[in-house]
């Protein structure tokens, strides 16, 4: 049994629309310094599942071949942005992650037992771990029925 970590995200080529309405909601509520937003949906897929078959997932259902890309297990990333990853808490029904386990054995795929998903953002700028606390709860999550986890820049 191994968890997949799948992100589907926007080509470069194409403008991330919520990640710019999200910088405009941050200057919103009066913080300045952060550059720019971009974000991805994160799948947490567990299973029994080889990495051809998660590659295959993603081609074929979970990312959009003309305007996002995806990659999976890529949690070593050295990035230069602060990131944010937002989740449901444990008990919380997740209808997307749901259908997603309905989409891949469509596919004629078997072995995945669940499918949670989530949103994973990358802030650029001049930030801090209390700005990032603040963006992240009045912002990016509900926190009745999310968590989120952050990092700080590497490298």
């Amino acid at each position: 049994m191994k968890n997949w970590k799948v992100e589907v995200f926007y080509k470069p080529e194409v403008p991330d629309t919520i990640g710019q309405g999200i910088l405009e909601d941050i200057s919103d509520l009066g913080i300045s310094g952060v550059e720019s937003v971009r974000t991805a949906t994160v799948y947490w897929i567990e299973g029994n599942l080889d990495p051809q078959t998660i590659d295959r997932i993603g081609t074929e259902l979970l990312a959009d071949p003309i305007t996002q890309v995806f990659t999976f297990d890529s949690d070593n990333e050295n990035t230069r942005d602060w990131t944010v990853e937002v989740q449901f808490k444990a008990g919380v029904t997740d209808a997307v992650g749901d259908s997603t386990v309905k989409g891949i054995k469509d596919l004629g795929v078997a072995g995945v037992n669940t499918v949670r998903t989530g949103q994973k953002y990358w802030l650029s700028g001049t930030l801090d771990a209390e700005i990032m606390r603040t963006i992240a709860q009045r912002l990016l999550m509900n926190d009745v029925i999310q968590t989120f986890s952050y990092q700080v820049p590497q490298g």
